[in-house]
């Protein structure tokens, strides 16, 4: 039997919310989405959106951690799911085109392999995009901050079965070159309609 990689999206997968969705609707001082309609109609490059949207935050460091970590719960299970997943001696990989300062923060620094990109905090309530550093070179052209393909593919040309989870619209073009696909919101609802195979859940005690 081949050992398998669990590929697990951060925003909305492992957590109820999405942070970064949390963190602008509080904190940004300009319609962040506007700019992000403007990507999603193809008018914006995917990468510097987000730059752009980090720029526009304003918020005290412990401020901003706090608010996410009052108002965005971690999905029921994963604690036990991760749990499980190492007994099996399975890999676990968090791969996320959101921060990693907020992963750590909600996870309570669970040690797991991850692709994810950060924060810098620069005084006076300014942020800056800190780019996945050991992101893998993206397999097409449109410029995502964290190419989830690329990682797909890597375990799977290492010989694991790849099972991936995710919740949106970021999440399907990685998903689809999976061996098996976990869904639940936005990306079910793209996979149902593309006719993609996949597995909805709830919560990973469902998975359990």
């Amino acid at each position: 039997m081949k050992k398998r990689c669990y590929i697990l999206d951060f925003d909305g997968t492992v957590t109820l919310l999405d942070t970064l969705v949390v963190a602008f609707d509080r904190y940004c001082i300009v319609d962040w989405r506007e700019i992000e309609n403007e990507m999603r109609a193809g008018n914006r490059e995917r990468h510097q959106t987000l730059v752009d949207e980090v720029g526009a935050m304003k918020a005290e460091k412990d401020e901003l951690f706090d608010f996410i970590k009052k108002n965005v719960p971690v999905r029921k299970g994963f604690f036990d799911f991760v749990k499980k997943v190492r007994e099996n001696g399975d890999e676990i990989v968090i791969l996320s085109g959101g921060f990693r300062s907020f992963a750590e923060l909600l996870t309570e620094s669970v040690d797991i392999e991850a692709y994810i990109n950060d924060i810098k905090y620069l005084g006076d309530k300014n942020w800056e995009l800190i780019p996945c550093p050991n992101a893998l070179p993206p397999l097409c052209n449109k410029n995502c901050s964290n190419c989830k393909r690329a990682v797909v593919e890597k375990y799977k040309n290492e010989g694991f079965e790849t099972i991936y989870f995710g919740d949106g619209e970021t999440d399907f073009c990685g998903s689809r070159y999976a061996d098996k696909i976990y869904a639940t919101d936005e990306l079910a609802e793209k996979l149902a309609s593309e006719n993609v195979k996949f597995t909805y859940f709830k919560d990973f005690t469902d998975i359990l």
